[in-house]
């Protein structure tokens, strides 16, 4: 059997043979000798790589060359010159074993003599002083001193260091605890606690005599002479437990009157850190870095970004209220206006013509009902493009007149009056397009007479063709008195900086909101995660509860606004006729059911118009007229297909009670004395937003109420469509946070 075993060639291995050596060994026990080219043959080995091989061989004496025709070829000494060589080598092993065995146990001998000894380390100078503070604070464990007080904070030499010292001890977590002499510099060092991360003891000078500062941590007694600037270490276990004992005996003994030997659990016990002294030092150690002043520099600006950010967002939502109003009155007043009258309105001439009086009493009527309308004018196209002329201007009853128009003691050209038949250039196209559908500036636009959003819409014939263009132009400068009403800066500012210093300062104050998170045994990703989501929640719920309101406030605004207009259409004497349900068939009831749908038709999300009229009994009304309530309609529909005949599903015709119970309308002098909403009020039907104003009689005194409702849903749908960016914002700022979490912890 000439291959070798598995078990002798992994042997061979252990002791130093190469793979390529083996396979030299194989194949000469296959065959007595063999060429270098032969061996290369058999093996598939460069001729190089065996030649090597061979010559550790030749040198082992296992392999020798022999000249055979005159042919050097290689083989086997014998095999018992592999066992001497396998001999030699675990000889050899066994004596280095040995000797590293000596080596090991003299070592260890040494150990045992010098573990009796303490050891000692000396520092000089003041660079060696603070080498040695910091070499303590490595150990990262309580620190214990016993510190002679001889010089306040201000004078002391190491101050910059000390200030710098305290802020690596309190970011490390490293609690420290003094004891000094009950003196007048000991007392000033005590009251800073707080702000240095430690609790100071004192006692009395004559019975516990200090000259240097001693300092326990660890199995260290550290000696500190800051007169000679000199710190020895004392490394040695038991002194250092005995001098914790003897300070905890010191400690409780003159804390809390407590004698007699200290356990040595409780001396190396976690100390109790006051709340005061986590908060009031991480504090100190926060605004002491010199990050905080650039920290501070970019939570202003992010503050100032998302301030502003707020602030356009607002602007918008105002700009949208007034844009609607205006609209929504311009779309009332609309109405009121006899296109034949406009017709013979062409011009100068004609401001003494009835038509043009009666016009001008009705746009001044419009704009007497409704706060903050400036002005109010009626233009029709001309010829060219671009090009309109003014029909009739609330404020031009006689255009030979000067007029201070804008209340700032100087007439000037912004007091210009406009005639009809006077030009206009419009180069913004919004009156073009008014003509088309109801129109409203995006933003306050300026002319020669201020700045203003407009509300346009056109003026059609019995045709159903659109004529002129009724506008009211509402003051920009209401825009930033809503903004100042709805919006304080300066508040949001503040609010948001601090929010994001109180998150620096939770993710800084370690000791103080770490302690917080294991109190609920809970990891610090999840709390950190639940900590944004609780932040975000609140913020998402603020936003939405601003931008609700906001829009709550530009409805009901928007309903006084119609209701204030669309008063004046109609009559009292028509409505003195209506008290019964027949009274449905005569043409006053028609007249004014027609007037209610057209009122509704032309703005859109009211739900019901209705009149009322005080009736007897406190908070008790009476339905005059009612938008969907007629002669020839059913007195109750089935809205929900349930077959049931339910209190939301009737109709109300003249003389039906309404209980105005807890709404505005329960005060009936004051609904019948100016124009009215409620926000919010649920009854039979749902629950609305309601504005209302007087009718007014010719004899000036009002006995109806003209009211409109808007479905509380289209409120909140309107505030979800306007909060959707915010909503993006947060969900994808989540989704940020949340990938970010993960990517730590997958590291």
């Amino acid at each position: 059997m000439n291959a070798l075993p598995a078990s002798i060639e992994s042997y061979l291995l252990e002791a130093g043979f190469t793979s390529t050596e083996l396979l030299v060994l194989k194949k000469l026990l296959e065959e007595d000798a063999l060429t270098l080219r032969e061996l290369a043959a058999k093996t598939g080995k460069s001729t190089g790589v065996l030649d090597q091989a061979l010559k550790k061989l030749l040198r082992r004496n296992i392999v020798t060359r022999e000249s055979i025709n005159e042919t050097g070829k290689y083989h086997l000494v014998s095999l018992a010159a592999i066992v001497k060589w396998m001999e030699e080598d675990t000889r050899q092993k066994q004596e280095m074993l040995k000797r590293r065995h000596q080596n090991f146990q003299t070592f260890i001998e040494s150990l045992q003599l010098g573990k009796t000894r303490p050891e000692m380390e000396y520092f000089d100078g003041k660079e060696g002083i603070e080498k040695a503070y910091k070499q303590l604070l490595q150990y990262k464990k309580e620190m214990l001193h016993y510190f002679p007080v001889t010089c306040s904070a201000e004078d002391d030499p190491m101050r910059d260091f000390r200030v710098q010292y305290f802020r690596e001890r309190r970011s490390a977590g490293v609690f420290a605890r003094y004891i000094v002499h009950n003196t007048p510099l000991g007392r000033r060092f005590a009251s800073r606690d707080p702000f240095e991360y430690r609790k100071t003891l004192l006692v009395p000078e004559e019975k516990f005599p200090m000259s240097f500062e001693k300092v326990i941590v660890d199995d260290i007694v550290a000696c500190i002479n800051h007169a000679e600037n000199k710190v020895c270490f004392i490394r040695y276990k038991e002194l250092a437990e005995t001098e914790r004992q003897l300070f905890e005996r010191i400690w409780q003994e003159q804390e809390q009157g407590v004698s007699g030997p200290v356990p040595v659990q409780q001396a190396t016990a976690q100390p109790d850190i006051p709340l005061s002294t986590r908060t009031l030092s991480g504090l100190r150690e926060f605004f002491m870095t010199k990050k905080s002043f650039a920290l501070f520099g970019v939570f202003a600006v992010a503050s100032a970004l998302v301030t502003y950010g707020l602030y356009r967002q607002n602007v918008y939502l105002n700009t949208q209220r007034i844009r609607e109003r205006a609209i929504s009155i311009a779309a009332t007043g609309a109405m009121q206006f006899d296109t034949k009258d406009l017709d013979k309105l062409r011009s100068v001439e004609d401001v003494q013509s009835i038509e043009y009086a009666r016009v001008l009493a009705k746009l001044n009527e419009i704009r007497a009902e409704n706060e903050g309308v400036r002005y109010t004018w009626i233009m029709r196209p001309t010829d060219k493009e671009g090009v309109w002329e003014f029909v009739a201007d609330a404020d031009s009853l006689d255009p030979n007149a000067k007029k201070d128009l804008n209340k700032d003691g100087v007439i000037d050209e912004a007091d210009h009056l406009s005639p009809p038949g006077e030009i206009y250039e419009d180069d913004t196209g919004g009156i073009a397009l008014a003509l088309l559908q109801p129109f409203a500036d995006q933003e306050p636009t300026e002319d020669q007479w201020g700045s203003f959003i407009s509300g346009m819409v056109p003026i059609k014939d019995a045709s159903g063709k659109a004529v002129a263009v009724f506008g009211v132009d509402v003051e920009g400068a209401r825009l930033y008195s809503m903004m100042r009403q709805t919006f304080n800066a300066a508040l949001y500012f503040v609010s948001f900086f601090l929010l994001f210093v109180f998150i620096r300062l939770a993710a800084f104050n370690k000791s103080l909101f770490l302690e917080v998170w294991q109190a609920f045994k809970m990891r610090r990703v999840l709390i950190t995660l639940a900590l944004c989501a609780e932040i975000a929640f609140f913020v998402t719920l603020g936003l939405y509860y601003y931008t609700l309101n906001i829009i709550k406030d530009e409805m009901a605004q928007k309903l006084m606004a119609i209701s204030a207009t669309a008063t004046s259409q109609f009559d009292p004497t028509d409505l003195d006729q209506l008290h019964f349900a027949r009274d449905m068939k005569k043409e006053a009831y028609q007249k004014v059911f027609r007037k209610l749908n057209e009122i509704r038709d032309n703005n859109e999300r009211i739900k019901w118009a209705y009149i009322f009229r005080p009736a007897i009994g406190d908070a008790m009304w009476e339905f005059v007229a009612d938008a969907d309530t007629n002669y020839n309609l059913p007195y109750w529909e089935d809205l929900n297909g349930d077959g049931e005949e339910t209190p939301d599903e009737l109709n109300v015709p003249p003389g039906i009670h309404y209980y105005a119970k807890g709404l505005v309308l329960e005060n009936k002098e004051l609904a019948l004395s100016q124009p009215t909403l409620d926000d919010a009020y649920t009854d039979q039907w749902g629950t609305f937003i309601s504005g209302s104003a007087p009718v007014v009689g010719k004899d000036g005194t009002a006995q109806y109420l003209l009211g409109f409702d808007i479905e509380l849903s289209d409120v909140y749908q309107a505030a979800t469509r306007r909060f959707m960016p915010w909503l993006w914002f947060l969900g994808f700022f989540s989704i940020l946070v949340s990938a970010r979490f993960v990517f730590l912890r997958s590291k």
